[in-house]
């Protein structure tokens, strides 16, 4: 949306008062009187020079937005937004920062900055009562999370809550940078606070305090801890350790991305606390709260990738936590002894007071539950002998060379969810195992299986080595106990989908394919990642690099794909460029700047690979010299592009593997021919524009958080600006009324219009930076007028059957015919139209040909030429060759020749004659 300032600047009162439906009266070159319609004399007055208004009773006057809410009578916020869609102006009202929120963040600022003020006087109390080492103190100190403050809140009696006095700050960072996020406070004296220990000002949710927020980079083991005491202990006990390090989620309900963890191993270490009556069924099971927390972390890790274990606290005393263990120790040895379980938090047997488990195992599953034990990557399982002596003891026995680090549930959204939003009513279940091999270090292998997969051992082989197949099958047997921890619902797309029917940015990772490398090429994929404010560098250096916006339309339909979501459909692309036209090296630039792939000639050489090039996924993808591939190829290759417009369901192989193709297209070269595919595409032409070199410091363009404000956008915000779009397009476009190809071409175009239009609101260029929407209406025109013969499949078969006619060929009657007074020139065509898809349909040499046309009836190829108008005369009877030819269809050759389709005849022409009876 433009701004009042901005609006004035391209748009002149009188121009307004015209689009606005106003006659003008008079004007004296200073002032220009204007009325409705319906008025009989001049109502308001317009001085040129200021570009001001007032009505005849100087009680209305102003700008132009004032001039819509008096013609129109309209409020001010409509009348601003008619003033735009009056002018195709895009109208994307953004959610702006609210003051109160800018007044948190300051007022946090301001706390943190007096709690840095005299951080040393936070070290008595951490050394001294709570046995951090003076080195831990002074690198907290250094990195600013450390601090100190003795704030009293003035309208509050000590011994109240929330009243102050001194406290140790922790002040928490966003994670991997140095912006503040918030702010906790650990009492000294909790009894002066009204017998609150604790507090915290800011953000909750997604951050965690550390003690070097850098450190989390190299760390190779991260301990994940209730609070930030009990991280300040665990980073002294392994402060020889450079790769470990610890977190404070700063409570028991917080919510953090796993993924920031990816490539670690994460150890839950919260408090013991004691069990507790649950509040919401006092006569159930006791809870342990900080039990059910570490169990929350495990299913994220789990869902994330990342391996996760719990610190063995069994010896530990009921109320103690991190700093009371590193207190009594002064060692790392109690944090370095983990859970052996199978199943993280489910003990196999224990002292413990008796509360709400993690799992409910049936006995019969429990008595063989005990037995197993993991390692980081190795499964074993515990089996009583006896010694010499007659006295039991423990052997272990190895099962599996891996871990199954779980076992859960997903449920598949249907396509029709995945791209609609709609209901699901055909979801569909898989299962997803996770588990960790040594040879992939400290990352969880996911397999997806179907359900009568998930007990073949032979499929398990593949993960790794099984030593003790019975144990290993019963131990799976216990797995599908736990087939509700972490399981969840998702849609196998790569891009922007729905998924519960709210927009949802998918990654490859967010995808549980059962055959990855085949259902989508990128199954792998993370969307590039950057600073918003790098997104309008990128767009301008594109617009730089070729003249005439010809590189960053490219750009613009790349990223602009993800608007297939809203739209239901989105063009391919086709780059025309000469030799030594820089095609190859934007081709490389793109694909470095977005990620998307450029797919060679070996890629795409079969129909499956191709069909696998554009399944799963609206991200786009490119084809290189698809001229340089067989007819057979080309053909196949054009059919899926038909079907990849919109989206297209369909399975292969005996197996039914689904596939949804979806993806949009970049085909590059000197030639692309899909002329089928005119009314499906939007085109560039990179010859004679070849500008300055793109830098090579020039960085990707943040794609993923691109996708995530459009997901904020939402479908009505994007249908409504893809509207405005169109009717400027439309209102440009040079072609004819009645040319419904032109109008699809010109649906593309507005397509492209609108993601240019959204672009400029994300990165916050305006939307006439550099001119691309003039030469997006002149390529469209261009795009337009170049393919006005191209578009019909008619055009395409009369022009075969004109060549057979010119190559002695066609055996079926025909007559040329001229008018009486020019016997020189051919006029009009009689051919029966049946004749001709007889014709075409059993050429051997025109099989192919036939096979690939959309129209294969006489009676629809009939149509579509009378909606031409190129039949002049239906049902006319000719005498040729001796033999009397019925129904046939007179053409007319002057139209013929205006849809660009060339007729041989011969120089004896018979005259033209009224219809035979």
């Amino acid at each position: 949306m433009l701004t009042l300032d901005q609006l004035r600047e391209r748009i002149t009162l009188p121009n307004a008062a015209e689009r606005m439906g106003l006659t003008k009266v008079s004007d004296n070159g200073e002032q220009q009187l204007w009325k409705r319609a319906h008025a009989e004399r001049p109502e308001i007055t317009i001085g040129v020079k200021f570009d001001v208004w007032r009505d005849r009773d100087n009680q209305n006057g102003g700008n132009i937005i004032d001039l819509a809410m008096w013609v129109f009578d309209l409020d001010y916020p409509a009348a601003n937004k008619k003033v735009h869609q009056l002018y195709f102006l895009p109208f994307l009202t953004l959610p702006e920062e609210t003051e109160e929120a800018t007044d948190d963040m300051a007022k946090l600022s301001y706390i943190a900055g007096k709690s840095l003020e005299d951080q040393e006087r936070c070290r008595v109390y951490l050394k001294n009562e709570r046995g951090i080492p003076d080195h831990i103190i002074t690198e907290g100190i250094k990195q600013k999370t450390l601090g100190w403050t003795n704030y009293t809140n003035p309208n509050v009696a000590q011994g109240e809550p929330h009243w102050g006095g001194e406290a140790v700050s922790f002040i928490t960072y966003q994670p991997n940078t140095k912006m503040l996020a918030a702010v906790d406070y650990r009492y000294y004296v909790p009894e002066l606070n009204g017998g609150m220990k604790t507090k915290s000002l800011g953000q909750k949710n997604g951050v965690f305090w550390m003690l070097d927020p850098r450190a989390l980079r190299q760390a190779k083991t991260v301990y994940v801890v209730e609070g930030p005491l009990d991280a300040l202990s665990i980073e002294a006990a392994f402060s020889s350790d450079p790769t470990t390090c610890a977190v404070a989620l700063r409570g028991t309900q917080v919510q953090v991305n796993w993924q920031l963890f990816l490539g670690k191993t994460v150890i839950c270490c919260y408090d013991k606390d004691e069990p507790k009556p649950d509040k919401r069924n006092p006569t159930g099971p006791d809870r342990c709260y900080s039990a059910e927390a570490e169990w929350r972390i495990h299913e994220g890790c789990l869902a994330a990738g990342v391996p996760c274990f719990f610190v063995d606290r069994s010896e530990w005393e009921y109320g103690q936590d991190a700093n009371d263990v590193y207190k009594d120790s002064q060692s790392k040895e109690p944090f370095k002894k983990r859970e052996p379980w199978l199943i993280p938090g489910l003990a196999g047997n224990s002292e413990d007071k008796p509360h709400k488990p993690r799992l409910w195992l049936p006995t019969h599953d429990y008595q063989q539950y005990w037995k197993y034990r993991v390692k980081d990557d190795f499964t074993s399982m515990a089996k009583m002998s006896r010694d010499d002596d007659g006295q039991e003891k423990l052997e272990f026995v190895d099962v599996a060379g891996f871990r199954v680090a779980g076992l859960s549930r997903v449920e598949i959204a249907s396509a029709s969810a995945t791209t609609t939003g709609e209901h699901d009513d055909s979801p569909h279940v898989q299962f997803v195992a996770m588990y960790q091999t040594a040879r992939h270090d400290e990352a969880l292998q996911r397999r997806v299986m179907n359900d009568e997969q998930l007990h073949n051992l032979d499929t398990w082989r593949k993960s790794g080595p099984i030593y003790n197949p019975r144990a290993f099958s019963r131990m799976l047997n216990i797995f599908e106990r736990t087939i509700g921890i972490g399981s969840v619902q998702a849609a196998n797309f790569v891009g922007l989908c729905y998924l519960a029917g709210k927009p949802k940015v998918n990654e490859g990772k967010d995808c549980f394919f059962t055959e990855p490398a085949q259902q989508s090429p990128y199954h792998n994929f993370a969307f590039p990642r950057g600073m918003r404010g790098h997104a309008g560098q990128v767009v301008e250096a594109y617009q730089e690099t070729f003249k005439d916006n010809a590189a960053a339309r490219a750009l613009v339909w790349i990223v602009g794909a993800q608007l297939k979501l809203y739209l239901g459909f989105w063009p391919h692309f086709i780059m025309q460029a000469g030799k030594a036209s820089g095609k190859s090296t934007l081709l490389k630039r793109l694909s470095r700047t977005t990620g998307m792939k450029i797919l060679s000639g070996q890629s795409i050489g079969t129909e499956y690979r191709l069909m696998t090039s554009v399944s799963g996924t609206s991200h786009p993808v490119g084809w290189e010299e698809l001229s340089a591939k067989k007819a057979d190829v080309i053909a196949r290759a054009v059919s899926l592009l038909q079907e990849s417009y919109n989206y297209t369901e369909t399975t292969r192989g005996s197996a039914q593997t689904p596939f949804l193709i979806a993806a949009p297209v970049l085909l590059a070269g000197e030639d692309v021919p899909v002329e089928s595919l005119t009314g499906k595409t939007v085109r560039t032409d990179l010859s004679n524009r070849k500008g300055p070199m793109l830098n090579e410091s020039l960085p990707k363009f943040p794609m993923y958080e691109w996708m995530e404000w459009l997901a904020k956008l939402g479908r009505k915000t994007v249908q409504e600006n893809y509207e405005i779009a169109q009717q400027k397009c439309k209102a440009y476009n040079r072609a004819q009324d009645n040319d419904k190809g032109a109008d699809r071409m010109v649906d593309n175009y507005s397509a492209l219009m609108t993601a240019w239009r959204l672009l400029t609101a994300f990165t916050g260029i305006e939307d006439v930076n550099g001119d691309f929407e003039r030469d997006l209406i002149a390529e469209m025109n261009s795009h337009i007028s170049d393919t006005t013969n191209d578009r019909d499949p008619w055009i395409w078969i009369v022009e075969i059957i004109m060549d057979e006619i010119a190559a002695g060929r066609y055996v079926y009657p025909y007559v040329f015919e001229c008018e009486p007074h020019n016997d020189k020139e051919p006029r009009y065509l009689c051919v029966r139209v049946k004749h001709m898809m007889a014709h075409l349909s059993t050429s051997v040499a025109l099989r192919e040909k036939y096979n690939n046309m959309p129209v294969k009836t006489a009676r629809v190829l009939k149509h579509q030429m009378e909606q031409a108008g190129v039949i002049h005369n239906d049902s006319v009877v000719r005498s040729i060759n001796g033999t009397r030819s019925g129904h046939m269809q007179q053409l007319d050759v002057k139209k013929l020749e205006q849809y660009g389709i060339s007729v041989t005849a011969p120089e004896t022409l018979r005259a033209h004659r009224e219809p035979m009876l």
